[in-house]
This record gives C-alpha cells, structure tokens and sequence, in this order.
C-alpha cells in the first residue's frame, strides 16, 4: 500500500503536458502597463500547471514584458486604448509565443537588437546606459526570434526549448 501512495504522489508530479501533444492559448491585453502583470500571471500559471521548468518560465514572462512594454511605450506611444494578442503554443519540448500588435512598424535600425549578435554584458563600460537593451535581452533568454511587419501590425514570434520539472 505504501508503495502505491509513492506511485501515485509521482502521478501527479507530471507534466499535463505528458498527455498532450499539443496544447495552445491566446490572451488579449489593452495597452495598459498594469495589465502587463496580469499577462505574466497567466503566462506562469499555465506554464506552472504544465510543470515547465522555473527557469524557463521566468526567461518567458521575461521576454514577453520586455516586448510588451516596448510595445506599449514605443509603438503605441503610451495610448492606453489599443491592444495586444499573445498566443502561446506549447509541446513537451518548446513554447512558442506569438505577440502581435497594431503599432508602426519596429524601425530597420532597432531590429539588429533582436537579431545580431547580442553584445557583451561581462564588461558594460562608461557608456552603457540603463535603458534600451530590452531586445538584446530578449535574444539571449530565448532560442528565436523572428519578426513580421505588415501595414498596421507587428508580429513576433519566440521560440523556446523547455525542460519540465522533475517528477522526484
């Protein structure tokens, strides 16, 4: 009987993910810095209850805020009255999160940010300042990037390989 108690304990240590091949979500957020949190919490709630790794969550909720608040500061100006579509696909293996928006497009001269290699972070020097180095943050939290433009709408996809965590 004992034995049975521990089989059981570990039953349910696993992943929701173990049963699904496929599991996907969309949230819509107005363009309010507030409700950012609120896009985080859903994000590590669902993630939680898949039992994806906390440090792939944490790098997730990272990505997603750096952009979304981009967004919201840069592409919507501030204007509280927009919105922003996350989708989140998710395998056994990688999360994927598309993050689409109806701003201007993310000018040619900031998108380097998201694709070249991201710089050096050992030794930032007297000139690194305190902000605009959300995308190079992004790039290196997550496996891909990519990015679409079209009239009226920004859409960014990240990719992320996830561990699960472990069933003692």
């Amino acid at each position: 009987m004992e034995a049975y108690g521990r089989e059981s304990f570990a039953d349910e240590r696993k992943s929701a993910l173990s049963d699904l091949s496929h599991f996907s979500i969309t949230f819509s957020i107005a363009s309010r810095l507030d409700h950012v949190r609120l896009l985080r919490a859903a994000i590590s709630g669902v993630l939680t209850h898949l039992k994806v790794s906390e440090s792939d969550i944490f790098c997730l909720e990272l990505a997603v805020t750096e952009l979304t608040n981009n967004t919201f500061e840069h592409g919507y100006k501030g204007a509280e009255d927009k919105h922003i579509e996350v989708r989140m696909q998710i395998t056994s293996e990688e999360v994927q999160i598309d993050l689409i928006d109806f701003a201007p497009p993310l000018p040619e001269e900031e998108r380097y940010r998201l694709f070249d290699a991201p710089l050096s972070l050992e030794d930032p020097g007297e000139d690194w300042s305190a902000r605009g180095h959300g995308l190079q943050l992004v790039r290196q939290v997550v496996n891909s990037v990519e990015i679409k433009s079209g009239p009226g709408q920004n859409h960014i996809t990240l990719r992320k390989n996830i561990s699960l965590q472990d069933a003692w």
